[in-house]
Parts: C-alpha cells; structure tokens; sequence
C-alpha cells in the first residue's frame, strides 16, 4: 500500500479499511479511489456514530461501486481503453499516419500519438462543455488544464479562476462529464460543498444526484 498524506487517517467498519480526513465541509463524502480505497471526508465536528450510520446508509452504494471496480479491472486488459463509457482494443501500426476509431478498435501510429489523440479529444469535448455552462451560468474560468490526477476527476481554484480536468475522465460517458465540468464551474462561485453549491447543482441540472451516484 502506497504511503498515505499524513494527515489521512483510517479505521475498519465491517470488515472494510475507510480512509479519512476532516475539513472545513458542511457534508459527508466518500469515494472510492483508482487504488481501490474507500476515502470520506468528514466535517471536522461530525462524531462517528453518525459517519457510520452514513456508512451504513450507503451500503448499497458502496457494495456496487466496489463491483464495478473489481469488474474493470478484470475486464480491461493492457491494449484496451475506454473512451466516452465505450471499452475499445488499442491497435498500434507504425504504418498509419494517425489515429482513428474502427467499430470496436482504435488504430494509432504509436502510443504516444494515441495519448496525444486522447489529450486534443478531451480538450475539445472539455472546452465545449465548459463553454456551454459559463454562458448558461454567467461564471467564467480563466484557464483548462488536464491533467492526471490519482484520485480525483476535476478540481478548481476559485481565486484563481482555474479548472483542472482529469485526462480518465474522458472514459466516462458524455453526460457524467458534463456533470464534472458544471460541478467545477460551480466552485468558481462556492469553493465549498455547502448548501448553496448543491442549490446551485440542482438549478441547472436537476439530476444531478443520480449523475454524481453513477461516476
């Protein structure tokens, strides 16, 4: 097991390692990471009967995401990807001069073409989107970056006005992007996860809650 931030901590509930941190947030919330371990973050006064009554709460949750966790790490193998939620075989030939997509194959001259094809395609799909909710939102970033991040799909500095993506994120299907892109727009105006933010999530896009469920 990697070596874990210093200030993460950890406990067992049923049988299961939770890693956690408390911070300045107004509600729970669990991930699990590309790892395979469950992280919470919790309201630095939240007592732990009542995170392990949410554990419980989402026990569903967590039994499914586990599964499908285990699924695709079984299921990918080293020349297969995802792209938009679509698993695909990567093929390398030299003798192409670019990369291009063929039923369920993906055809590139080189790896490193083929992760040059995944960072222009998600700038473009991320650019569109992050477009789309500025002009709808009336907020507006300053800069994109992407990037690979280890355990989260986006992030942003409010301040600053930034947006990071992740480059994975361009293996979830279209509209669970889109969801990761408004919710980062969202933290242009509340760099927090209080009640406001989740308002302002469930205006403009009130499914929201099942689109976050299923990332």
């Amino acid at each position: 097991m990697a070596r874990q931030n210093p200030c993460v901590k950890s406990f067992i509930f049923q049988n299961r390692i939770f890693f956690y941190q408390r911070k300045k947030i107004k509600n729970l919330r669990l991930k699990l990471n590309e790892k395979g371990e469950f992280h919470l973050s919790i309201p630095q006064f939240c007592p732990k009967n009542f995170v392990y009554e949410f554990l419980e709460k989402n026990e569903a949750w967590i039994q499914k995401v586990l599964t499908l966790y285990k699924e695709r790490k079984t299921l990918l193998k080293e020349n297969e990807f995802l792209f938009l939620g679509k698993k695909y075989i990567l093929i390398l030939n030299s003798n192409l001069s670019k990369t291009h997509f063929s039923k369920n194959h993906i055809y590139s001259p080189s790896k490193e073409q083929f992760e040059n094809f995944l960072r222009k395609s998600a700038r473009k799909i991320f650019l569109n989107y992050i477009r789309k909710w500025e002009e709808i939102t009336g907020l507006k970033s300053t800069h994109l970056s992407i990037k690979t991040m280890k355990t989260r799909l986006g992030s942003c500095n409010s301040k600053k006005g930034y947006i990071n993506l992740n480059l994975r994120l361009l293996e979830k299907k279209l509209y669970l992007i889109e969801y990761v892109i408004l919710h980062e727009i969202a933290h242009l105006k509340y760099a927090h996860h209080g009640k406001e933010f989740y308002a302002f999530l469930e205006k403009f896009m009130p499914d929201f809650k099942a689109r976050e469920k299923e990332i």
